[in-house]
C-alpha cells in the first residue's frame, strides 16, 4: 500500500510588538480626515495603495489613524456595491428591499497603513477603532446608519487576515469582471474575495424585514421615481444644451445634450445620490425618450435602445466644464419659465453649503426668496472662503435694485460698498456680537429710542 506524503506547510510566526509599539497600538486614535488635509489623504493613498486611485462614489467618510499627530494609516468608506449575488445572498433581503436600503451599506474601499508604520497588530487595531463609530460618523454627516459593511481582498496579493481577526465573514468571490468604456464587462484573471460584517448585532435580520423603524425609513430609497416627461419635452430642453463642449472622442452613442437633458429632469424629479441614482432613473426611459435624447447604443440581439450606465453619468458629471454648464442651466431656465422678473425677484439670499458627497467641496449659491429661482453658484476655493467667492457670485447675477440678504459673515464694509456703489442694489445683514466696534456703533444708534426693533439697511 502506497501512501503520499503530505506537504509541509510553514506556519506564519507570530510577531509580539516591541514595548515601544506597544504604546502607539494603546494610544493610537482614529478621526475623521479634515477637509483641508484631503489633498495630502489622497495623494498618499494614490502613491502607496496598490490601486494608485483615491476615486470614490456616493456617501463617504475617510479616516486618519494617527499617534502623536503622525499618520499612521488611511481609511475610505463608501456606498455599498450596487449588487453583490454573495453578500445578498449572505444578508437574505429581496431585489426589492436592496434596491431600497443600500444605503445602509458600506464599502471599505481603501485600507492602507502606510509604508513608515507597519507594526504588528496596527491594522486589526485601527480598523477596530474605526467600525466602533462608524455608523454614529455616517448618521451625523448623512442622517441615517450604516448597518452592514463589505470590503474586497486581491487574493493574489492579500490573505483578508486583518478582516477575519476583526470579526468578518469571507462569504465568496467576485465573478472576476470589470467594467470597460462602451457600459460592458470584460473578464479578467483577478477575482476578489468579499468580505462582510454586521456594524450591529442583528443588522442583517434587520435589513429583511418588511417595514424598517420609523428612524431609518426616510433614508430608504424612492424607487418608484421615474421620468414621466414626454418625448417632445425633452427635445425642447435638450436645445438649451446643444452645441455644449464635448470632451469625449471616438464613438459617442450618449451625445451630451441628452445626457446633461437626462440629469437635469432626473434632479427636477427628485434624484440627488448621485450617479447610481441616475442610472436607476434613465432604466425608467422608453423607447420614444431614448430616442428623443439622441442616444444610439442599441442591445444586440433585440436592436433595442439602451438607457446609460453608471459609468457613463460619472465620467460626465467629474469632466464637464461647471462654469458652461451653469451657463446652460440658467438658459434653460430662462427658457422654460421667463426670463428673471427684477419685481419678482427684489429679494435675493446668499448662502454656502458644502455639496454632499464631495470631500468637503464648497458653493456659495443665490436664490431669489419669492419665486425659489436659482440665479447662480460659485465654488469656493481651497484654503479660502465664503466671502470672495460670494464678491464674484454678486457681480455675475443680476441684482440692480433688488435687496441682498446674507448672514453675519458677509457683514463687512467691503461688500457693503460694492453692493451699493458699484451694484446699485440694497443689502440686509446680519450682525453678532463678535462684530465688536459695528455693534458699539449699532448700539448708540438703538439708545436713540429704537429699542424695540432692528432693521440695518443701506441706502442710495
Amino acid at each position: 500500500m502506497c501512501m503520499k506524503k503530505k506537504a509541509k506547510y510553514k506556519k506564519a510566526k507570530f510577531i509580539k510588538p516591541s514595548a515601544s509599539e506597544q504604546e502607539i497600538l494603546n494610544r493610537v486614535i482614529v478621526r475623521i480626515a479634515r477637509a483641508e488635509e484631503m489633498s495630502r489623504y489622497n495623494e498618499l493613498i494614490e502613491n502607496e495603495h496598490y490601486l494608485h486611485s483615491s476615486g470614490m462614489v456616493g456617501e463617504r467618510i475617510c479616516y486618519v489613524a494617527e499617534y502623536n499627530d503622525t499618520w499612521l494609516a488611511l481609511m475610505s468608506w463608501s456606498a455599498g456595491a450596487y449588487h453583490l449575488a454573495h453578500r445578498d445572498e449572505w444578508i437574505g433581503w429581496t431585489s426589492d428591499q436592496r434596491n431600497c436600503r443600500l444605503p445602509f451599506i458600506t464599502n471599505n474601499s481603501r485600507f492602507l497603513v502606510l509604508s513608515t508604520h507597519h507594526y504588528p497588530n496596527l491594522a486589526s487595531r485601527c480598523l477596530r477603532l474605526c467600525m466602533a463609530r462608524l455608523s454614529d460618523d455616517w448618521q451625523e454627516k448623512y442622517d441615517h446608519p450604516v448597518c452592514v459593511a463589505e470590503s474586497f481582498v486581491d487574493s493574489q496579493l492579500f490573505r483578508g487576515t486583518v478582516y477575519k481577526v476583526s470579526g468578518w465573514s469571507c462569504v465568496g468571490a467576485t465573478k472576476g469582471h470589470a467594467r470597460i468604456s462602451q457600459e460592458y464587462y470584460q473578464k479578467h484573471d483577478r477575482p476578489k474575495q468579499l468580505w462582510v460584517c454586521e456594524l450591529e448585532k442583528g443588522a442583517r435580520k434587520l435589513l429583511c424585514q418588511p417595514e424598517l423603524p420609523e428612524c431609518l425609513k426616510d433614508a430608504e430609497l424612492k424607487i418608484s421615481l421615474a421620468c414621466r416627461t414626454k418625448p417632445t419635452e425633452l427635445e425642447t430642453v435638450k436645445d438649451c444644451f446643444e452645441g455644449m463642449t464635448e470632451f469625449r472622442t471616438g464613438r459617442i452613442g450618449y451625445p451630451l445634450a441628452g445626457m446633461m437633458t437626462l440629469i437635469f429632469c432626473a434632479v427636477l424629479t427628485g434624484i440627488s445620490r448621485g450617479q447610481r441614482d441616475l442610472a436607476a432613473y434613465a432604466a425608467t426611459l422608453t423607447q420614444a425618450q431614448l430616442r428623443a435624447l439622441g442616444f444610439r447604443y442599441r442591445d444586440r440581439k433585440t436592436r433595442k435602445l439602451l438607457p446609460p450606465k453608471e459609468t457613463t453619468f460619472f465620467r460626465i458629471l467629474t469632466k464637464i466644464d461647471p462654469n458652461e454648464l451653469e451657463k446652460r442651466l440658467i438658459d434653460c431656465m430662462s427658457k422654460l419659465l421667463g426670463s428673471p422678473n427684477q419685481q419678482e425677484d427684489q429679494l435675493i439670499v446668499i448662502d454656502g453649503k458644502a455639496l454632499r458627497s464631495s470631500n468637503g467641496i464648497q458653493i456659495v449659491s443665490a436664490f431669489s426668496v419669492q419665486t425659489g429661482r436659482w440665479l447662480g453658484s460659485e465654488l469656493i476655493e481651497e484654503k479660502s472662503n465664503e466671502i470672495p467667492a460670494a464678491r464674484k457670485l454678486i457681480e455675475k447675477i443680476p441684482i440692480e435694485n433688488a435687496m441682498i440678504l446674507t448672514d453675519a459673515l458677509h457683514t463687512q464694509n467691503e461688500n457693503a460698498r460694492k453692493i451699493v456703489q458699484e451694484l446699485d442694489a440694497d443689502y440686509f445683514m446680519t450682525v453678532k456680537r463678535n462684530q465688536k466696534n459695528l455693534c458699539a456703533t449699532l448700539d448708540e444708534i438703538l439708545q436713540a429710542g429704537q429699542k424695540n426693533s432692528f432693521f440695518f439697511q443701506s441706502e442710495h
